[in-house]
């Protein structure tokens, strides 16, 4: 069997999850089973799964599987519940108990403690101070741990001093920490599940720490995920500084038997540090297009040029460097137009920036749109502002739609993609001037201007094609065939 790893999924998820719902529908086109393992106490776990279409019998979450045992991680959910919640509250209004039945019919009771706090006198605290799983049916408890302090003080908190009951032929079971309780789990799966076993990792320590430092098992094999750049920095390029949630991993490649990064930029980047591992090193990208070729509409006429960017509302996208861009270049007197799609927690500073010029006749927040395929048809071009973007899927899904794309010459996707002059305007930036980055992001869509976007869309479409969906569906299987 094929695990994909994680430790949640929820109503809203990330790239990763994304990734990992892309990356079922390449196995499922060329025949590969997998489960999604997912390793938090999610109450929402099969509403979010509903809204993304993952089924019951697909996916393994952990608690789940310790309440319900082997006949659940075969089969799925048996069956669904009303969920239910309640609150037992002390005579000072602070909670002490809440008791959660969720639609997976498991009763979670979190029980909180009260303590001082030692930044402020007189004020106190309130934490979790220990969890006590059931099964909703039998009312039977079957998980119980405590929620401690991390030791290194950075405010958080971590589970601890775990009971497990009645489990296969034990009546009770022990784990002082996460990391023996997962190995555990990955222990009955590896039984459970006979053959050979892949475990595609895509996040968590706990997980790399609970097979990596494992007893070897022939049957196992084990594959990490590079989701982001690797790297933190490389001023001293013998010993460069890695990204923390890949440190784990990078220093236990001998114990990986596949790592795989989305573009062939990163894996030549990785190669430097690690030259021997030529083969363990694998490009496959996180996201793709339709095997259909698009059939390309002519537009009709328009004035001036329609520029569109698709992204979450984050700091880090810097959708503003592209707002000032196109309101300097409306001030010139050249006729553009911007229209914003996505959600965040950026969309006041960008309304405020639009609404500061004058700007709201042309460049408009139009909010989340679940139908990109749609919307590209309706511009010019597309223009991106983040300084990193590990793929970028919007870049292709553009491209696919005839657009060419202006853009920062970011690591890695847009590097890779993006060819200046060919598919879109790429250039360089600098982190700490963003005046500079607004005058490249000028120059890129100025060009566009006087473009002929038609001429260039027959190179758009072909710079894609190594990113249609049977394409990287036979990557994964060879790479799965040859584990």
């Amino acid at each position: 069997m094929n695990f994909f790893v994680n430790e949640a999924m929820g109503i809203g998820n990330s790239g990763v999850e994304h990734a990992q719902f892309y990356r079922a529908k390449r196995f499922n086109q060329v025949g590969l089973p997998y489960k999604f393992i997912f390793m938090g106490l999610v109450n929402n776990l099969h509403e979010a799964m509903d809204k993304w279409d993952l089924k019951d019998d697909q996916v393994i979450n952990i608690w789940e599987f310790l309440v319900y045992g082997n006949d659940y991680a075969m089969h799925g959910l048996e069956k669904r519940v009303e969920a239910t919640s309640s609150t037992v509250v002390d005579s000072t209004n602070t909670t002490r108990i809440t008791n959660n039945l969720t639609t997976s019919n498991m009763r979670i009771i979190k029980h909180f403690v009260k303590y001082p706090n030692p930044k402020k006198e007189k004020h106190l605290l309130v934490s979790v101070d220990r969890v006590e799983i059931f099964n909703g049916d039998t009312n039977q408890r079957k998980v119980m741990y405590s929620e401690v302090p991390n030791p290194h003080g950075n405010g958080e908190f971590e589970i601890r001093n775990i009971h497990l009951y009645d489990q296969e032929n034990h009546e009770q079971l022990f784990f002082p920490n996460l990391v023996q309780l997962r190995r555990y789990f990955f222990h009955r799966l590896e039984r459970l599940f006979e053959g050979e076993n892949v475990f595609i990792l895509d996040r968590g320590e706990p997980n790399e720490v609970a097979l990596m430092d494992d007893e070897p098992n022939p049957r196992r094999k084990i594959v990490a995920i590079v989701h982001a750049d690797h790297l933190s920095d490389r001023n001293d390029p013998q010993n460069p500084l890695w990204n923390n949630h890949y440190e784990y991993t990078l220093s236990h490649l001998t114990k990986v038997d596949r790592l795989v990064v989305a573009t062939e930029l990163q894996r030549q980047d990785l190669l430097i540090d690690f030259p021997e591992y030529q083969n363990k090193i694998v490009t496959i990208p996180v996201g793709g297009v339709s095997d259909t070729l698009p059939q390309l509409k002519a537009q009709k006429k328009h004035d001036g040029l329609r520029l569109t960017t698709l992204s979450r509302l984050a700091e880090e996208k810097h959708i503003d460097l592209i707002v000032q861009a196109v309101i300097n270049l409306h001030q010139k007197g050249i006729k553009v137009s911007l229209d914003i799609y996505g959600a965040g927690g950026e969309k006041g500073k960008l309304k405020d920036l639009i609404k500061e010029n004058d700007a709201e006749s042309y460049v408009e927040l139009k909010g989340l749109t679940h139908h990109a395929d749609q919307v590209y048809p309706l511009y010019d071009a597309f223009v991106s502002a983040s300084y990193s973007e590990g793929f970028g899927l919007t870049y292709i899904e553009a491209l696919n739609a005839g657009l060419p794309v202006v853009t920062f010459n970011a690591r890695f996707g847009a590097m890779e993609m993006i060819q200046d002059g060919y598919n879109g305007y790429s250039y360089d930036f600098k982190r700490d001037d963003t005046d500079f980055n607004v005058k490249q992001l000028e120059a890129g869509i100025e060009r566009l201007t006087n473009t002929d976007i038609p001429q260039m869309q027959k190179a758009v479409l072909e710079s894609v094609e190594k990113f249609r969906n049977h394409v990287i569906a036979d990557k994964w299987r060879t790479m799965i065939d040859e584990l």
